[in-house]
């Protein structure tokens, strides 16, 4: 389901895996937010980082990826905020080229004492979005319109 609803999230590393290369390097996204969404979502994405890095202060993948992400200068300048917390949800509109706009609820759901986190999308109520989602999981990722 998520592919069908995001795209594919494979590729040649993975980045397209993680939501911080996903929102600072500027990958092509069918995820639409306004400005106030998108600086709300990337602080919070710092914020949850950092407090990464003081679990895991000498893990060296951890490190790579802020190495990776201080190409940014977004980042660069949250980073420098030096902001703790945790990341626990966000709304989302997918720009879906086959059943159109997707309004979604994100909540990442997390066990006490683990780092296990799910992330769960749920249909904005009032919006046409799980009828949208239950065709997805008919069609999977197929295209339906038709290819010249």
């Amino acid at each position: 389901m998520f592919a069908a609803t995001f795209g594919d999230p494979t590729g040649p590393d993975g980045a397209a895996r993680s939501a911080l290369l996903w929102q600072f390097e500027s990958a092509p996204s069918r995820v639409r937010q306004t400005a106030a969404e998108r600086a709300a979502f990337e602080e919070s994405l710092v914020a949850d980082l950092r407090a990464t890095t003081g679990r895991y202060p000498g893990d060296p993948d951890v490190a790579a990826l802020v190495s990776r992400l201080s190409a940014s200068p977004r980042f660069r300048e949250l980073w420098a905020l030096r902001s703790v917390s945790e990341h626990h949800s966000a709304p989302k509109v997918v720009e879906h080229p086959e059943v159109g706009d997707i309004a979604l609820d994100s909540d990442v759901l997390t066990t006490q004492g683990s780092d296990l986190r799910l992330v769960v999308y749920t249909p904005r109520p009032g919006t046409g979005a799980r009828s949208k989602l239950e065709l997805l999981a008919s069609i999977g990722t197929q295209k339906m319109t038709p290819s010249y």
